[in-house]
């Protein structure tokens, strides 16, 4: 007799499959193939494949463009990210425990306000103080950091509290290492696994963030896309299907590397 959990498992990836993997069978079918639905039968289902829609796609300048500042944006936010959050976060968690309630209350808060709020609020601030800030693409990093915080803060606070942070840095102080030299040389090196997670999230959000640079008025490569589908319609859905591929496949590169290495996702926090 089949188990009530065996079934559930089943019926959990017959589910995820019907979610997943068939809408993208059609987006893969409309964007490569060039035989109408209609036309479409049993004998040439197998026919009229090809990547011509990507070939069209990369010979747009806007796309290429476009592209370009997804990519300067992601690095741009794994840079601000850990400039600002992994000295801040090693501090809390040696010197001041006091303040890791409202640290992590801070990060998480990030996430109560609505983008629009967001926007509306930071560029009425900004518009008058300096309006320089908002006419460059590269405001979006602002507000990729931001939005990233709740995710990022616990891979780093994670693994912080797993090496023992606190502990390593009474003992580097016994032996004379200093404040600067204990950052570099003891924190940073055990911080790479939740590090790595943390960029591989942070590249594979951002690449596909929608709502903040739409509101903002920049030409990122989700918010191009949007109107190239409707002048390019099979292209663009090229595009888009191989983004989201390699999105996957960055996920599924970190998470395969992390358990090489005989971690998880909850040894980095998340």
């Amino acid at each position: 007799m089949i188990s009530v959990g065996k079934l559930a498992r089943t019926g959990f990836w017959i589910l995820l499959i019907g979610y997943f993997l068939l809408p993208m069978l059609a987006m893969a079918r409309f964007a490569f193939q060039t035989i109408p639905t209609f036309l479409l039968t049993t004998e040439n289902i197998f026919q009229g494949w090809g990547l011509g829609s990507i070939a069209v796609a990369f010979q747009d300048a806007g796309v290429i463009k476009s592209t370009i500042l997804s990519l300067q944006l992601c690095a741009t936010t794994i840079a601000l990210t850990f400039i600002v959050l992994v000295p801040l976060t090693t501090f809390v968690e040696v010197s001041a425990p006091h303040l890791k309630p409202w640290l992590t209350g801070a990060t998480v808060a990030t996430w109560l306000v609505p983008p629009v709020a967001l926007v509306v609020g930071v560029a009425a601030t900004f518009r008058q103080v300096m309006p320089s800030f908002l006419t460059s693409p590269f405001t979006l990093t602002f507000f990729y950091s931001l939005w990233m915080l709740p995710f990022t803060y616990r891979a780093i606070d994670g693994q912080l509290r797993l090496i023992g942070a606190k502990n390593l840095f009474e003992a580097a102080q016994s032996v004379g290492c200093g404040p600067v030299t204990f950052f570099f040389k003891v924190i940073l090196p055990n911080l790479k696994s939740s590090l790595y997670i943390s960029a591989t999230l942070i590249f594979a959000a951002v690449l596909g963030e929608f709502t903040f640079a739409s509101l903002l008025l920049k030409q990122t490569m989700p918010v191009y896309l949007w109107s190239f589908q409707s002048s390019q319609a099979r292209a663009g859905f090229a595009l888009a299907l191989l983004v989201m591929v390699a999105t996957a496949l960055i996920l599924g590169f970190a998470v395969a590397r992390m358990r090489r290495r005989g971690l998880n996702f909850s040894a980095t926090g998340i």
